[in-house]
């Protein structure tokens, strides 16, 4: 019997109870359901927050309990964090983790306590894998920047720069992969030598000195593409040009759509594909979650090409995501819309 099976039967005794307990009248109340979260708590991203906070407010509409705690970008702060939730008896566990490193350690700990965890955009044997489809995400964001390339340049620029994070696995491999593939898609016949790539983390401020390093290697690129991980990658070769005096013709696309909206978006950066990061809960709930606290859990999904529950990517272009709202206005309207409702539904332009 596996954990899963194992945490189903300790959570049927005391739903039984409960309705028993309530067809009877007695004054006893049953255990209360706990969802334990751990947020990804890199200082880069706000949505990581805002997770937390959408997931704490769907446990309080079920009236549920809610524990979080932060992972802080850090692996052995999600060792310890596994160790926490156990010990707090929560009987689900959300997790964005940004070390997949750790994931193996942490789903041998989760599996052993019969805990059942759902894995944000990162696959791990053993969890519910609940995110975007990162393969067709990246092909679209690639032929969304291919289009511009073609018109500008006539598919003839001087470099496409790839935001590498590594550490993300198949999830690089899919989203900064799948944008070389989708602009291949539009312009087929960009030299090879052409391509190049520095390792960005996925954060601007992390991946600045590599890209710098990239560009001082190649100091007569001009017309350059920038694709990547995520928006903080890409910005990261974005603002390596400007602080060289070389971002005239520098043109980058975002994985995520962090740093594209609000007043004070980078002008190189010409569009991203949305993931509505913050409206992850809804998804880890209704697919997942409300089934777990029913006893009747579904089978773990891990593999991300087929998940337990998959987010929609929805690319658009910098002028386009001027008219979505900002994260904090996207977190209130989708705390407010009827039971089900994702993020995608309500503020995907693209649709």
């Amino acid at each position: 019997m596996n954990h899963l099976s194992l945490r189903a039967l300790a959570l049927s005794a005391p739903l039984a109870l409960g309705i028993a307990i309530a067809s009877t009248g007695s004054g006893m109340a049953q255990d209360t359901f706990k969802v334990g979260m751990a947020v990804g708590g890199m200082e880069c991203c706000e949505w990581m927050k805002s997770q937390g906070d959408v997931a704490r407010a769907l446990a309080a509409q079920r009236g549920w309990d809610y524990y979080e705690l932060s992972n802080k970008g850090d692996a052995p702060t999600a060792l310890k964090n596994a160790g926490l939730f156990i010990q707090e008896d929560v009987d689900v566990v959300i997790q964005f983790n940004g070390q997949p490193s750790v994931n193996p350690a942490l789903a041998q700990r989760f599996g052993s306590a019969g805990v059942p965890v759902i894995t944000y955009d990162i696959a791990e044997e053993g969890m519910y894998f609940v995110g975007i489809d990162n393969l067709a995400a990246g092909l679209a964001g690639g032929e969304a920047l291919g289009q511009i390339v073609k018109e500008k340049w006539n598919c003839e620029p001087d470099l496409v720069i790839s935001a590498e994070g590594a550490g993300a696995g198949i999830v690089n491999t899919w989203r900064t992969g799948g944008m070389r593939d989708g602009l291949k898609r539009v312009c087929p016949d960009i030299p090879e030598e052409k391509w190049v790539s520095f390792e960005s983390v996925g954060q601007a401020t992390v991946g600045l000195p590599a890209a710098r390093d990239l560009l001082a290697a190649h100091p007569n690129a001009k017309r350059m593409a920038v694709v990547g991980l995520n928006d903080g990658g890409v910005l990261a070769a974005i603002n390596a040009a400007e602080q060289l005096g070389r971002a005239d013709e520098i043109i980058g696309w975002g994985q995520d759509g962090a740093f594209i909206t609000g007043p004070n978006v980078n002008p190189h950066l010409a569009g991203s594909v949305f993931y509505f990061l913050e409206g992850y809960a809804v998804y880890a709930f209704r697919d997942v979650i409300d089934h777990i606290a029913s006893g009747n859990p579904p089978p773990v999904k891990h593999d991300a090409g087929d998940p337990a529950s998959r987010v929609q990517p929805c690319p658009v272009s910098a002028e386009q995501a001027q008219n979505v709202p900002g994260l904090q206005e996207r977190v209130a309207m989708l705390l407010e819309a009827p039971a089900g409702t994702t993020a995608y539904d309500l503020f995907c332009p693209n649709k």
